[in-house]
């Protein structure tokens, strides 16, 4: 399952990521760690972006980046 599939309000732990060395770079910066929480938060109308909670901060992602990570539902 990856961060794109999960619904509005729902919570999930990171399991993995496989993207491009520039996209997993990115990631790491923004905090998207191995068994970190993250919440969707809400996505746009053309679901071309998804805001996500990471710990205390929120993250706009696009619906592509979102396909790499790759989630447990909790």
């Amino acid at each position: 399952m990856t961060l794109d599939s999960l619904k509005d309000g729902e919570s999930a732990l990171i399991i993995s990521f496989e993207a491009p060395l520039e996209l997993k770079n990115r990631l790491l910066n923004f905090g998207f760690l191995k068994n970190k929480k993250v919440k969707k938060l809400n996505s746009s109308l053309k679901k071309a972006t998804i805001l996500v909670e990471l710990e205390n901060s929120c993250v706009i992602l696009r619906a592509n980046e979102a396909k790499v990570i790759k989630i447990e539902r909790i």
